[in-house]
């Protein structure tokens, strides 16, 4: 019988896809530690959970082009002394 991969390791590829507000290179990331996962089960004997480590991988890689990109949080500046204290 066919090992299934362990819920805890399904769960946030699962999370990640259904949930449009990650963006691409969250997803581009998980992909690479399930990646980094599949290596890991080829290596110690396990073909069947390696499989499916690869199938979530490229699942993510797949969805990453259609979402936003992140975006660079930008805390615009205020005019004067950052350190003043209001007299108000």
């Amino acid at each position: 019988m066919k090992r299934q991969l362990p819920r805890c390791h399904r769960t946030p590829a699962q999370l990640l896809l259904r949930v449009p507000r990650f963006s691409s290179d969250a997803l581009l990331i998980a992909a690479d530690a399930y990646q980094e996962l599949a290596d890991h089960h080829t290596a110690n004997g396990a073909p069947d959970l390696a499989q499916q480590a690869n199938n979530i991988a490229r699942a993510l890689i797949n969805e990453a082009p259609k979402r936003a990109p992140a975006v660079p949080l930008h805390f615009p500046r205020k005019k004067g002394n950052p350190n003043a204290t209001s007299t108000h």
